[in-house]
């Protein structure tokens, strides 16, 4: 009985190492490598400041498939969030950069057509 009991408790820990191991983080290296795209195709890679976080990002996206790898899934996930968010924030400063761009081309036209028209801006 003493035996048993004891068996028992030294093959806990590794049964409870085997159940509690952290699965593949494939949704969040989708949307991390979705936000990446999504920066890239808003035009980030031809504006510095965003450029830089795209890379960040793709960089993580990187380490996150070595840790995946390695078997090391928790530390994939962080490294994921990171990604997403870095590549998140270039997809803002493109799009805001974007934007700015638009604002001055509409500012320009409108005062040609003040001008055209005899109009003082």
């Amino acid at each position: 009985m003493q035996k048993r009991f004891i068996l028992l408790l030294a093959a806990t820990p590794f049964a409870w190492a085997c159940g509690s191991s952290i699965p593949e983080p494939k949704q969040p290296m989708a949307d991390a490598e979705s936000a990446s795209r999504s920066a890239r195709e808003v035009g980030a890679d031809s504006q510095p400041a965003a450029k830089l976080q795209v890379k960040l990002a793709d960089e993580q996206i990187a380490e996150a498939k070595k840790l995946i790898a390695d078997g090391d899934n928790e530390r994939a996930s962080y490294v994921l969030l990171r990604a997403r968010a870095d590549a998140e924030l270039a997809l803002a400063l493109a799009r805001e950069q974007n934007a700015l761009v638009e604002k001055q081309k509409a500012a320009e036209q409108s005062n040609a057509t003040l001008t055209a028209t005899g109009a003082k801006p």
